[in-house]
């Protein structure tokens, strides 16, 4: 199947959201370390990784702040052409040519996303209830790499969560109305309100259609080759783009759980949650 409306909505949104809040918050912080040796059974045989104790690993260059991200492109003197993929998504390398040969820990400086960003399919109360998250503080450093698949809090988890069209002028055009839910579980409320207040202040922004196929990131979580000479800019990204027509925030409601209606479970999980409402006129029958 081709990607569609909702594909293509949520590529774009997941793309805009974690760059508003990297630029807005500044929401990551640099780290030299160590990378541990993992044994991974959904890669073939011969492919080994070397896992940070953090994801998700910043990619976007064109974010900035009083001290800029620093954007991996080797690890002790060895990068992509040899053999080495970068696995931003999880915080890791992939050494496909036993370019390390023995060595038993890589090092290397990365920066960290303060929350990972997830796409979810999972209703708000199925990610509260279910609570299957392992914590991965931002200060605390661990001497073992985090496990790739595992859903490691401080975490944002997005969803699209209706789409509806409206019909708005003649000749068939109709406004797609599109809600979209990010559960947010934070490690205190510091970071909570943090977040809450950038998105809350994105009403009435705009959001940039990016094509399923502009997306800059391959199935293993490295840069597609087309990114990975002058790393990947959003700004640039998005200018290529800049002739489409946009998704427009009409609205951005924000909310936290109470500790009373907390479950038990999460401990001192802090969650809250921002409501998007995007609109985009469009011929959806053409």
């Amino acid at each position: 199947m081709k990607p569609q409306y909702q594909h293509e909505v949520l590529t774009s949104f997941m793309l805009w959201f974690d760059n508003h809040l990297l630029t807005k918050g500044e929401a990551y912080s640099n780290k030299t370390g160590t990378l541990y040796y993992f044994d991974d059974s959904r890669l073939p045989s011969n492919y080994k990784v070397y896992a940070s104790p953090y994801k998700q690993w910043v990619t976007d260059s064109s974010v900035t702040g009083s001290t800029d991200p620093t954007i991996p492109t080797g690890f002790m003197g060895s990068g992509r052409n040899d053999g080495v993929i970068f696995d931003f998504e999880n915080g890791r390398i992939i050494d496909t040519s036993n370019t390390f040969g023995e060595s038993g820990t890589i090092t290397g400086t990365f920066a960290v996303k303060d929350f990972n960003v997830y796409v979810s399919d999972e209703t708000e109360e199925d990610l509260i209830l279910e609570s299957k998250f392992i914590l991965n503080s931002r200060y605390n450093d661990s001497e073992t790499g985090i496990k790739p698949y595992d859903k490691v809090v401080p975490a944002i988890f997005v969803n699209t969560e209706g789409v509806q069209n409206v019909p708005y002028a003649f000749g068939g055009e109709d406004e797609t109305r599109t809600s979209v839910k990010a559960v947010v579980l934070a490690e205190n409320n510091y970071q909570l309100d943090g977040v809450l207040s950038i998105f809350s202040d994105a009403t009435k922004s705009f959001v940039t259609p990016v094509p399923f196929s502009g997306h800059p990131s391959t199935e293993y979580g490295d840069l597609k080759t087309d990114f990975t000479g002058n790393g990947f800019y959003y700004t640039g990204l998005i200018e290529a783009y800049s002739t489409l027509n946009p998704y427009y925030i009409e609205d951005v409601i924000v909310s936290k759980l109470s500790e009373r209606e907390k479950p038990q479970q999460l401990g001192e999980v802090k969650v809250g949650f921002i409501d998007f409402d995007l609109r985009q006129a469009r011929f959806p029958r053409l």
